[in-house]
């Protein structure tokens, strides 16, 4: 994870106990500001769905379980913060646990959108199929076997960070050989990026294919917001997979090629704070996503226009199998994708 490089790099000039205010205050205010946003914006969309519906469908149940994997990437900031500043104090086993937690989570949170956009292209193209499908068992196993999928993805940190670390530092590049980091790299890459987004981009492709077919075409604001959660993790997290791939590149060159492996390595190393950066703050743009959706929803109706939003949401998943089934108007049926 990105995010442990950058706590090495700045860690290092703190073991003597004098930090170098210029470099260790910057990231340090960037991660408190994303945790102001994504403690508060993420605890607010778990509230309100906790509170307001009794029943969920699995869009909220989706929205719902994201949201709970930002909080707890959120919960990590302080500890991050501390360490950028005076070092990483918090002891070898808290340091796992803390990544381990973070490891999770990512995984966590690219297997919800995924889930997403298949749940999006079941209900526009096999809308029956669909409902019959998502019954409430079904929907509950299928999320626990994606936290289980989450938590084994995750686990080959806890066997690289078992290597011993120079004191004052929680770092995740500690590598025992070169082939250990190539392939945890490439897991990460295929199973973490990929595969997911191939997924999500087939998904898309023919629900847009589906919806030039339309007579009419009315406003998407479901699939809209699912769409841009999904751009969003995307460009966040791009730039991480694409310097993995740089640094097994690196690595595989070494023994052949090693001045371009270092010159590689290098650049690899330079750019760690800035996709680290971008990482960290996928984990709170999807309350602003949700919050410039809610704004169109205006009336005299007492409730908070995220209430309006996800029961828009709701109504979406529950209802599109009945429209269709009643009316047999195909341009009813896309209306909420």
């Amino acid at each position: 994870m990105a995010l442990y490089n950058t706590t090495e790099l700045y860690g290092n000039s703190t073991l003597t106990g004098e930090p170098q205010e210029s470099i260790s205050v910057f990231p340090s205010l960037f991660l408190f500001a994303c945790f102001l946003i994504g403690i508060p914006g993420n605890g607010f969309v778990v509230w309100t769905i906790l509170t307001k519906f009794s029943q969920r469908s699995l869009t909220l149940l989706l929205i719902l379980n994201l949201a709970f994997t930002d909080l707890i990437v959120m919960s990590t900031v302080p500890f991050w913060m501390y360490s950028f500043l005076y070092g990483w104090v918090f002891g070898d086993i808290f340091c796992r646990l803390l990544k381990y937690l973070v490891y999770l989570t990512v995984y966590a949170s690219i297997f919800l959108i995924t889930l997403m956009s298949l749940h999006r292209f079941a209900v526009v193209i096999f809308p029956f199929a669909s409902q019959k499908l998502w019954r409430p068992r079904v929907v509950h196993c299928t999320l626990l076997v994606l936290w289980l999928a989450a938590c084994s993805f995750g686990s080959p940190i806890l066997i690289v960070s078992s290597k011993p670390k120079k004191e004052g530092v929680c770092t995740d590049e500690m590598y025992y050989t070169d082939l250990q980091r190539v392939t945890v790299n490439f897991v990460e890459t295929l199973f973490g990026f990929v595969i997911p987004f191939t997924v999500m981009a087939v998904c898309y492709s023919c629900v847009l294919r589906r919806l030039r077919m339309l007579k009419s075409h009315k406003k998407m604001k479901t699939g809209k917001l699912i769409a841009a959660v999904v751009v969003a993790f995307f460009v966040c997290w791009l730039p991480y997979h694409f310097f993995n791939i740089l640094i097994n590149v690196a690595l595989l060159l070494k023994e052949g090629n090693p001045e371009t492996a270092d010159t590689l390595l290098a650049v690899t190393q330079v750019a760690t704070n800035i996709h680290g950066a971008i990482a960290f703050i996928s984990s709170c743009l999807n309350p602003i996503l949700y919050a410039f959706a809610a704004r169109s929803f205006r009336g005299g109706l007492r409730e908070t226009n995220f209430a309006k939003l996800f029961a828009k949401i709701h109504e979406d998943s529950i209802d599109k199998s009945a429209g269709e089934k009643s009316t047999g108007d195909s341009g009813l049926s896309m209306e909420n994708v």
